[in-house]
């Protein structure tokens, strides 16, 4: 049973294929046309701020105990990661509250819930990250 866990967490924790994964998806969703150095360089760049996002993740939940799971709990996570709350690019602040929302939801689940919660919050504030940022290129 231990091994499994462990297998479903190394496989769910490949911030490279759930980007990926994101990303297409992403682009299905938005219809957008990229150029491979473009894709690339966004790809890249949301592995990057995913890495973030998983460091944000582990420290998830309702931290100021008013009930919900919202902005200043992503703040107080942010912090407590060692992440300054006001570096973070816009797009991806609003992300990580789907993503947070998503996370804490799945990790109710016993055993498979918690193994998880942080690829689940990967996952979708990748997904909405990427998706503003496609539709922002589309506008250019």
């Amino acid at each position: 049973m231990i091994d499994m866990f462990k297998w479903v967490q190394k496989g769910a924790l490949d911030t490279t294929k759930i980007v990926n994964g994101a990303f297409n998806k992403a682009v299905k969703q938005t219809g957008a046309v990229l150029d491979s150095e473009t894709a690339k360089r966004l790809k890249e760049s949301t592995v990057s701020a995913m890495t973030m996002a998983g460091n944000i993740a582990k420290n998830m939940s309702d931290l100021n105990g008013d009930g919900k799971v919202d902005a200043e709990d992503l703040k107080v996570a942010a912090e407590k990661a060692g992440i300054a709350w006001d570096s973070i690019d816009a797009d991806l602040k609003t992300a990580l509250l789907a993503g947070g929302v998503a996370g804490v939801g799945v990790n109710i689940v016993p055993f498979v819930g918690q193994a998880i919660a942080i690829p689940t919050f990967i996952g979708t504030t990748a997904y909405f990250y990427l998706v503003t940022k496609l539709n922002n290129l589309k506008k250019k």
